[in-house]
């Protein structure tokens, strides 16, 4: 019987702002804690985050459903476990070493 993932589904943003840089996320989780994003190597792949390279249209940033993700007009979004693990590598489950045999 597997384990539930450790982490997943427990990280919620409660805010959400964008720094005076343009290009970092200033997120608030329910925790309490406060961590920062650099949305520069996300717009910078291309594809649906192409449009956020623009201040205002990464402005429009809210929190999703449930504090779940981070979302923008035009279906684009960053999932809350993700941004929390880029943030906390050592928690993402993902990034555990193999255990011995």
């Amino acid at each position: 019987e597997a384990c539930p993932m450790p982490g997943l589904l427990q990280n919620r943003i409660t805010k959400v702002a964008v720094a005076t840089d343009g290009r970092h996320l200033r997120l608030s989780w329910a925790d309490g804690s406060a961590t920062s994003f650099d949305m520069a190597p996300v717009v910078a792949q291309g594809g649906v985050f192409t449009g956020l390279r623009d201040p205002l249209a990464l402005a429009e940033v809210t929190v999703g459903p449930r504090g779940r993700s981070l979302v923008w007009p035009g279906e684009i979004d960053l999932d809350a476990d993700a941004l929390w693990f880029d943030a906390h590598p050592a928690d993402n489950p993902f990034n555990q070493p193999a255990a011995a045999e």
